[in-house]
């Protein structure tokens, strides 16, 4: 079996105020074309260096690993 066309995308979910009941409301921020070779800490500083580029709190950090899958 063969991985083909292989991608990482990061998905910042942040903060961005609180609604009416007093719960925190959120938005996703993505960052896509990471390479997949990058180790989860690594992952992890770039999305933490995003989220320090913008003026919402981060929440959490999701990486998503994608490829192509042939015989």
């Amino acid at each position: 079996m063969a991985r083909k066309n292989a991608a990482s995308r990061l998905t910042l979910k942040v903060v961005t105020g609180v609604g009416a009941d007093g719960k925190n409301t959120y938005a996703n921020r993505s960052i896509g074309s990471l390479s997949p070779a990058l180790t989860d800490e690594d992952a992890l500083a770039v999305g933490k260096g995003f989220a320090g580029l913008q003026k919402h709190g981060l929440d959490t950090v999701t990486r998503t690993d994608s490829a192509v899958l042939e015989d």
